[in-house]
């Protein structure tokens, strides 16, 4: 998934035995009023707010900003979309989107240098002002960078994969061996309800600071705590020379989603058939995370009766071959 750098936007429901009916009140900010909408939900004669949310929802604040400004349908290019269910899924390419070397580089240095100063589990909602000045108004997407906790032991790790009825084999492809397991890996990871705020927050200082101080990267410790509409467990490979291969699961606990994807124009894409089931292979080499520029990503939707379940089979090795990624998605489409 090009959670390093696209903006997707995620409409997610909750629906009990009463329909929903949300109202959000004419004073408030466009950016907030796309957002509590959709996390405001009617129980039981409640009203109840999350407070927490996944990249994908805090990225559609500041993606409805870009929208109404014209900049999401600059230079369009439809990549796919998918259905499974009440699921659906588009990812289109974006001019506007494609970073230049140095901004790239400098944006991937900034993001490891903070994930060094933060504690196990700790994750960031970052602003960089090389990727902000791409944007109208420097509405820069919510990025975030965390600093996972790993599980190396394996018993332990197939026994968190059971609550999601998840396979988890002893190697890939033969060479690729078990390395660790994580909830929250720095390709799907989540921000706090805070998000938005500490983003504001860091833009305004930013855009007051003058010289090297306004072109430096900042950041702020995100709450991520209480329980989300979404969970990523990510099994993590590696070979004999260090190159890793690994899976992950994305699941909504909310039956209807519609996400839509925003990626670099250079981003190049092919529709699998993996024993008759659809799937997506991309290749991004804008990645702000990973030890290469370079993400592969076999992706496929499974919908379950009370959730859906993302697939990815993804590597950040510039050596992967699309046709290595792709026979490790079909081994593990088999253990199914």
């Amino acid at each position: 998934m090009s959670i390093e750098f696209e903006r997707k936007l995620t409409e997610a429901f909750k629906r009990s035995e009463t329909e929903l009916e949300l109202e959000c009140p004419p004073s408030l900010d466009v950016r907030i009023m796309a957002e509590y909408g959709r996390l405001t939900m009617e129980k039981r004669g409640k009203v109840a707010i999350k407070k927490k949310w996944s990249l994908s929802k805090v990225v559609i604040i500041t993606a409805t900003v870009a929208l109404m400004s014209g900049f999401a349908y600059a230079g369009n290019k439809f990549l796919f979309s998918d259905t499974a269910g009440t699921y659906s899924i588009q990812m289109q390419t974006n001019e506007s989107l494609d970073l230049e070397p140095d901004a790239l580089e400098k944006a991937r240095a900034s993001l490891k240098e903070i994930q060094a100063q933060l504690a196990p589990g700790e994750t960031a909602v970052v602003y960089l002002p090389e990727i902000a000045a791409k944007f109208e108004g420097g509405h820069q997407p919510a990025l975030g960078v965390t600093n996972p906790i790993y599980v190396s032991d394996k018993s332990e790790w197939k026994a968190a994969l059971t609550e999601i009825g998840a396979a988890m084999p002893d190697d890939l492809l033969g060479s690729y061996q078990f390395e660790a397991g994580t909830k929250n890996s720095p390709f799907h990871y989540e921000l706090g309800m805070d998000a938005l705020d500490l983003l504001n927050q860091m833009q305004a200082e930013s855009e007051q600071s003058e010289g090297d101080q306004a072109a430096q990267a900042l950041w702020r410790l995100t709450d991520t705590e209480t329980n989300s509409f979404v969970s990523s467990y990510t099994s993590v490979y590696r070979d004999a020379d260090g190159e890793m291969l690994q899976a992950a699961w994305v699941v909504f606990d909310d039956p209807s989603t519609r996400m839509e994807s925003f990626a670099p124009p250079s981003t190049v894409y092919e529709e699998l058939s993996l024993s008759g089931q659809k799937a997506h292979y991309t290749k991004f080499d804008q990645s702000l995370y990973g030890d290469s520029s370079t993400l592969q990503s076999v992706m496929w939707i499974e919908q379950q009766e009370d959730r859906t379940i993302m697939h990815y089979v993804e590597s950040d090795s510039a050596a992967m071959t699309e046709e290595k990624l792709v026979e490790a998605a079909q081994a593990l489409l088999n253990m199914r």
